[in-house]
């Protein structure tokens, strides 16, 4: 053959297989899938080819897709959760495709767990509210709880303190239980009483257990979740949900489930933000010139007012010359010395996750790192984490899950003690004045001593679940699951000498103090579960059944050691070491408890419109004794889609979906004491040395018949979805009854025993109320711009509905702020002398009306004076003080809730969440404490008025004499600021005049976004990216005279020692590849 005829040989050859492949070869087919109404893409959307096992794509976050396609006429088939199932038919020369989804039935077919059986909202007769994970992603928070304000009806959220890690004041449907002693740690540890059982991933999981076991740090157990790992939390409302999960169910349940793989090729997706929180606006107080001139202003208005012999009396002589002495060499200082405290603080976080799926694997890994800087000084948390969900299909039959976590916090906490509100080492009621001369060792303590604090507290949470599937029958399914979640909390605390302001307020010195607490946690939890689900066809109906069956087993461990000591050599050493014996103490702990359950569920529904649920739990736990170990917690629920009934398909389409729901429930708590109804031995120590132990007097005496506390709870709702589904509403009407809960009854010292622990059966606490959900979509489908809404209410009453000792009243005065049990009003209820105004002349003086004599103050103390309160006489005699005190605030919110608008155009959104809470009585103990300074009058308080610093009282109308001599009809709002004479209560908690409505309307949160066209996408070869900038904190608009009312104490105290609520300002992307 020749070269010539060879080469055209090859070109026909070459020609011809050109000609074979573009004949019957592929083409690249692109696509972008949206949702029909909102014009929204649909990310994580299957596309694939009809009769092509094969050939499949998921859509990025931009509901982009690329599949390679056969060069002929071909369908494809794309599906989504909740949207209905599309067949596209697709031309042989087409390259691309836009493809519009019709949501199925909104989120009606969502499904949510409730004990060990899943439902459908379609179908369940339980209160749910669900928040996805687009609602709370990459918003600058450490744990997700915190993100949950305002967004489910039902659920109070109180931020009480913005210091990283902590835990917020959480509480479904009333707070349910009280204490008796108003202090720090018992009003937490009845707030934790009264939280939610938090479900992650199916285990069960109590923080406030880990917490009053182990909690050396005071870390919230949720900020070793990643927020960016959750996909949904439903926080279970009504007893038909939380009755299954008996134990601990009885304030709620909130579950979280964590996210997985979607893509079918792996995903790779990068996050990435970084902020600043600034510095909190200071406490206003008088500095300086300014100062010196409202004190010295104060003595002179009341020079002439003095009235000697009313006690309290101090002569003008015995006032500190630092107000006037010019050779003061800080006479001409105006440093607010709370400045120094605080910072502006730092926010980064890194989340880089890789996912996928397939047939037989699906899989999700991620990793995050988060810093958070304080705003106070030595504040702050880190954390490191990573978590592992793992699903696999091993047969048609056989699925099993793998979940494993770990994370590490290391927070830093100043010289705060666990939850103590001691921020800082003054207290912020009493920092020194600007121009008192600082002692040595003050001067320390404001310029550098409080930086060499060691406070290092680690936390350690490492969890593993695995959960297997086993089909039996086509109806029948078993479910073993068996987890182990691990915490540790290990904590170095070192405090120089000379650092405690009380002590060097009272000139003492205070010695070097070191501490090390270490404690470990662990949690085992077994399951086994059947479940039988049957779908019978009879004629024109279709009856759905679902049994299921569960026996469960949990077991709880805890170890804990501690060692202390003080008068450590030298500040340099940090640890306990070199500590003399009479100055050193330890000791050991370890306690564990057991937990058996068995669970019965029911489900039917009868064509979708008839639906029944009951359930059916029993726990026997061992912090009971073997009499009344056990515990059995029944619920039932009744439900109607009337919407499925004949009548209404003439208007299916102005009301597509209506439910009418009932239920009613027990649920149960056990006692936080894990022994308690065991009487204990101490050890108190040892006498020659030989170690005693002898019976605890101080835990007291426990009845041997301590058992469960109940609630039962009534639940009726209607879901509601109107025009379209354009409009959806969701109210529920609900009352609790919390009853037989524990109580400590104070015994007489001769009994040689402090308490007797007991069940009281005549202490019942009642929530009843109504959560409203309003969710709206408020623009045309076909407008470019979309803006939905979400509006959420909840109204609640707590009541006592009965008390112990036939319905006796109870006066709790062991905090600062007396608070007063009664029949008929809420629990935690101030209880003060009511402020009338001010007696502005004589002629305003009340007088006994039968002796006629004037009446006195404080039991005889003096006399009722002009320019001082009038208070409201209950008992009507000739003395005004603690025997008439009245009701005068409720620290229990009335209504709160939230607002949210989410707006889209192109590639833009914006969404602005606002939350609010009304009716709300707070006690301003700060401002209150600084005014006393003022007035009180006396030795000891004269120093106080010109050492310690003090508000600004320039704008407040109190009484002045001049002023009273010069009109006679003077009136003023504040009684005398008279710094010459005693007080009777008006600037103390015993006068409601501190007292303040805390209702405020806060801006929560902004968030703006832009998705990057699909143009510069496809040139980066990126499956998505998005930038973001977030406001946190933007505005609160209040009555208050608080810098904010939301940080504020369980019990609605302000002290002014509470870590500040900040703004935040994040900037971030979040890219896909």
């Amino acid at each position: 053959m020749t070269k010539l005829n060879f080469l055209q040989f090859t070109i026909v050859i070459v020609s011809f297989l050109l000609f074979s492949f573009v004949a019957n070869g592929q083409r690249k087919l692109s696509g972008i899938v949206e949702d029909e109404a909102t014009n929204l893409p649909l990310d994580g959307a299957t596309v694939s080819i009809k009769n092509h096992k094969n050939a499949n794509a998921v859509t990025d976050k931009r509901g982009k897709f690329d599949i390679t396609v056969p060069n002929e006429k071909i369908t494809l088939v794309i599906s989504f959760v909740n949207y209905h199932e599309k067949l596209v038919t697709v031309g042989g020369k087409e390259t691309s495709v836009l493809i519009l989804l019709n949501k199925s039935s909104t989120s009606l077919d969502d499904v949510v767990i409730l004990g060990v059986q899943s439902q459908t909202k379609r179908t369940t007769t339980s209160a749910v509210s669900t928040v996805l994970s687009k609602q709370i992603e990459n918003l600058p928070a450490v744990s997700v709880d915190q993100l949950l304000q305002g967004r489910v009806a039902g659920l109070n959220v109180q931020m009480v303190s913005g210091e990283p890690g902590v835990a917020p004041t959480i509480v479904v449907r009333g707070n349910s239980k009280m204490s008796t002693n108003i202090n720090d740690q018992n009003v937490a540890q009845a707030h934790a009483l009264s939280g939610p059982l938090y479900v992650i991933d199916g285990v069960p999981t109590n923080p406030d257990d880990i917490a009053n076991s182990i909690d050396a740090t005071g870390t919230n157990y949720l900020a070793g979740i990643n927020i960016n790992d959750i996909a949904s939390v439903d926080v279970q409302k009504d007893a038909a949900a939380t009755a299954a999960w008996g134990s601990r169910g009885a304030n709620g349940v909130i579950y979280i489930t964590t996210k997985k793989g979607l893509s079918s090729t792996p995903e790779f997706r990068v996050n990435v933000y970084h902020g600043i929180t600034q510095e909190p606006k200071l406490l206003v107080t008088q500095t300086g010139a300014a100062e010196r001139a409202q004190k010295m202003n104060l003595l002179d208005q009341y020079r002439g007012y003095m009235q000697p012999g009313v006690a309290g009396f101090v002569q003008v002589q015995d006032l500190p010359q630092v107000l006037t002495d010019r050779f003061n060499p800080y006479f001409n200082n105006a440093t607010d010395w709370q400045g120094l405290f605080y910072q502006q603080g730092k926010i980064d976080n890194v989340d880089a996750t890789i996912s996928a799926a397939n047939k037989g694997v699906n899989y999700r890994v991620s990793m995050n790192y988060y810093n958070e800087q304080g705003i106070i000084k030595a504040f702050g948390i880190t954390r490191y984490s990573m978590r592992g969900n793992f699903n696999f299909t091993i047969s048609p039959k056989l699925k099993s899950q793998l979940i494993v976590a770990f994370s590490r916090n290391d927070r830093k906490r100043g010289r705060k003690y666990n939850n103590s509100d001691d921020n800082i080492p003054i207290g912020a009621a009493s920092q020194p004045s600007s121009f008192f001369r600082l002692n040595s060792f003050d001067s320390l303590n404001f310029n550098g001593l409080y930086n060499k604090l060691r406070n290092k507290n680690i936390n350690d949470y490492i969890s593993a679940s695995l959960t297997t599937d086993y089909s039996i029958l086509p109806s029948l399914k078993y479910t073993f699951q068996g987890a182990v979640n691990t915490s540790s909390s290990n904590r170095d605390y070192f405090q120089p000498s000379n650092i405690d302001g009380l002590q060097l307020q009272l000139g003492n010195v205070q010695p070097s103090y070191a501490e090390s607490d270490k404690g470990t946690y662990s949690t085992y939890f077994l399951s086994n579960t059947l479940n039988f689900n049957k779908k019978i066809i009879a004629g024109n109906h279709t009856h759905n059944f679902v049994l299921t069956g569960s026996q469960q087993f949990t077991s709880d461990v805890s170890n804990t050691n501690s060692v202390w000591g003080s008068n450590i050599p030298s500040n340099n050493i940090q640890v306990v070491s070199g500590v003399p014996q009479s100055d050193l103490g330890g000791y050991s702990n370890y306690s564990a408890d057991g937990l058996l359950s068995f669970v019965g569920q029911f489900q039917y529904d009868l064509d979708s419109k008839y639906l029944l649920y009951a359930s059916y739990r029993t726990d026997a736990s061992s912090r009971f004794g073997d009499k009344s170990k056990w515990g059995t917690f029944p619920a039932v629920g009744l439900g109607w889609n009337i919407a499925e009934e004949n009548f209404m398909k003439k208007i299916t389409n102005i009301v597509p979906y209506l439910k009418l729901r009932a239920s009613y429930g027990l649920s149960g708590s056990q006692s936080s004491d894990l022994y308690a109804p065991y009487n204990s031995y101490q050890i108190p120590g040892n006498y020659n040395g030989v170690v005693a132990i002898q019976p605890s007097y101080t835990n007291g005496l426990t009845k041997n018949n301590l058992t469960w506390a109940t609630t039962s709870q009534k639940n009726i709702g209607i879901d509601a979805q109107l025009f379209n589904s354009r409009i959806s509403l969701s109210v529920d009407f609900y009352e609790k009854l919390s009853k037989d809960d524990y109580y400590n009854f104070t015994l007489p010292f001769y009994t040689g025993f402090g308490r007797i622990n007991f069940n009281a059966k005549d202490l019942w606490i009642v929530n009843k109320g109504q959560d409203i959900t309003l969710s709206t979509k408020n623009l045309s489908r076909k407008s470019p711009l979309q803006w939905n809404m979400q509006i959420t209410v909840s109204h609640n009453i707590n009541v006592i509905a009965k008390l112990p000792n036939n319905n006796r009243t109870f006066i709790d005065e062991s905090g600062p702020l007396a608070r007063i049990y009664s029949v008929g009003q809420p629990i935690y209820e101030f209880y003060q002398m009511h402020y009338l105004g001010v007696i502005n002349n004589p002629s305003e003086i009340p007088f006994d009306k039968y002796t006629g004599q004037v009446k006195t103050y404080h039991t005889g103390w003096s006399p009722v004076l002009v320019g001082w309160p009038l208070y409201q006489s209950v008992l009507n005699n000739d003395d005004i003080w603690k025997g008439d005190r009245l009701p005068s605030g409720d620290p229990n919110p009335r209504f709160t809730g939230g607002w949210a608008n989410d707006f889209t155009y192109k590639n833009f959104s914006l969404s602005i969440l606002s939350v609010f809470t009304w009716k709300r009585a707070i006690y301003n103990s700060f401002k209150m404490d600084q005014v006393y300074d003022l007035s009180a009058g006396g030795l000891i308080y004269s120093q106080r008025f010109a050492n310690n610093r003090m508000i600004d009282v320039s704008k407040w109308n109190y009484w002045l004499p001049s002023k009273a001599k010069a009109d006679p009809n003077y009136k003023a709002d504040y009684p005398m600021l008279n710094p010459y004479l005693g007080t009777v209560g008006q600037f103390t908690p015993i006068s409601d005049i501190g007292t303040e409505d805390g209702s405020y309307f806060k801006v929560k949160s902004i968030v703006l976004g832009y998705q990057l066209p699909n143009t510069l996408m496809n040139k980066m070869k990126l499956k998505g990216a998005r930038i973001y900038a977030v406001m946190d904190n933007v505005l609160t608009l209040t009555k208050s005279g608080l810098p904010d009312p939301e940080a504020v104490d369980q019990v609605g105290n302000y002290t002014g020692g509470l870590y500040p609520l900040s703004k935040k300002f994040t900037f971030g992307i979040d890219v896909q590849f």
